[in-house]
């Protein structure tokens, strides 16, 4: 099998994976103060769902897994439920945190993208996408579908907001394609390192751009809040850097001056946003456009150009995407004595 031929599936059959996540019977099964928990990938998914949950007036934090090891009752007390986040659902960390949260009482709720998870006993809900899974290293098809998944639980009946994601996934084919179309043309030549850009819910698309760059190149790849890079990372930037902005049609005043001031450091610039996040104005570098509606339920969609990023940098640096260096489909490691 050619380099890459395994994540270049993955990415071109998300629509076919978005669409049986549509269809599943998901409800939100908490009440109280949320904790929502995940490692790599599934905190970034974590980290967005938190996000997309307060504003639509629930009460969930997001934490990386580690937290509530290290932390223990520190980190769970303020919290009533836990949601463990984890692809394989085997890993160390979610099975001890899922382990811990019930010891001190909490609910747990493991989402996970296998049906005979280890994980899955070690909680009172669980949501399994077996479908979802990718049987890779790298998480790309499991992201985007968990992501969504909490969506189609936060949308709880909303119509405007299903019209949104039902839209998303008839678009998603398309858009695939010609998304890939651009980076083409945007990873020529290839850059030096990659910076990725974004605020609020487009934060954890970012990081996890960051990541899936960092784990298919293996090159320098990294993630910042837009308004954040014009601080210390902006020092850093030279004309051979690629900076994506993931931008937010409600932060556009505020992202479309970085992007202007972004242009006078580098000609390498990509932006990944709705139509109407560029206002009147006419802005350098290339655009990767997302359909119109709510944007704040477009995290699937957003995540899928930094993916073919990823991938083309790979491949153009002969490497195998498929075949990440130094990684493992799924983390072990010793377990670690409860913390008081």
């Amino acid at each position: 099998m050619p380099n890459g031929e395994l994540v270049r599936e993955l990415i071109e059959s998300q629509s076919e994976a978005w669409e049986q996540v549509l269809r599943e019977d998901l409800t939100w099964p908490f009440t109280g103060r949320v904790l929502c928990i995940g490692s790599g990938s599934s905190y970034h998914a974590a980290l967005t769902t938190a996000f997309l949950a307060r504003k639509s007036g629930l009460d969930v934090t997001a934490m990386p897994t580690q937290d509530v090891i290290l932390e223990g009752g520190s980190a769970l007390s303020p919290f009533d439920d836990v949601v463990v986040i984890s692809r394989s659902g085997e890993t160390t960390e979610a099975l001890l945190a899922a382990d811990m949260a019930r010891a001190y009482g909490k609910q747990v709720w493991t989402v996970t993208c296998r049906d005979d998870a280890p994980l899955l006993s070690h909680a009172e809900n669980s949501l399994a996408l077996p479908y979802a899974h990718d049987h890779t290293v790298v998480m790309i098809r499991s992201f985007t579908c968990m992501l969504l998944a909490f969506e189609r639980v936060l949308a709880r009946g909303n119509s405007e907001v299903m019209e949104t994601l039902e839209h998303m996934v008839s678009e998603s084919h398309d858009f695939v394609g010609a998304a890939h179309t651009v980076i083409g043309q945007v990873m020529d030549p290839l850059p030096r390192r990659v910076y990725i850009l974004g605020a609020g819910v487009r934060h954890g698309i970012a990081l996890e751009g960051a990541l899936k760059a960092l784990e298919m190149s293996n090159e320098n790849a990294s993630a910042y809040g837009p308004l954040e890079f014009r601080h210390g990372p902006w020092g850093s930037l030279t004309d051979q850097d690629l900076v994506v902005v993931l931008g937010e049609t409600r932060y556009g005043y505020y992202e479309r001056q970085v992007v202007r001031d972004l242009a006078e450091r580098t000609p390498h610039l990509l932006v990944v946003a709705q139509e109407s996040w560029a206002g009147r104005e006419t802005l350098p570098g290339e655009k990767i456009v997302l359909p119109e509606g709510d944007g704040l339920w477009l995290g699937p969609l957003a995540a899928v150009p930094l993916q073919w990023l990823a991938f083309e940098w790979a491949l153009g640096l002969g490497r195998n995407p498929d075949m990440p260096q130094n990684l493992e489909p799924v983390v072990n490691i010793s377990r670690i004595p409860e913390q008081s």
